[in-house]
């Protein structure tokens, strides 16, 4: 989380972009948390429920992905 002035921001565990708090939901699965921006949570629902996807192992790999830096 990062706090730019009185606004704080979470990073979003689906597209690692960085959000105000208040467009993050926090998802939890598994004593896991992601917390994913709602563009991400439509996209998710709607994935879910074409291709009968269980969200929970998607939560568990989001909570525990980390943003890889590419080298310049």
């Amino acid at each position: 989380m990062i706090r730019a002035g009185s606004v704080l921001a979470v990073t979003c565990n689906f597209r690692f972009e960085i959000r105000p708090e208040d467009e993050i939901v926090e998802l939890q699965a598994e004593h896991h948390a992601a917390h994913v921006c709602r563009e991400c949570l439509v996209l998710l629902t709607v994935h879910r429920r074409i291709h009968h996807m269980k969200v929970e192992k998607v939560i568990v790999e989001m909570a525990e992905r980390r943003p890889v830096l590419a080298e310049a």
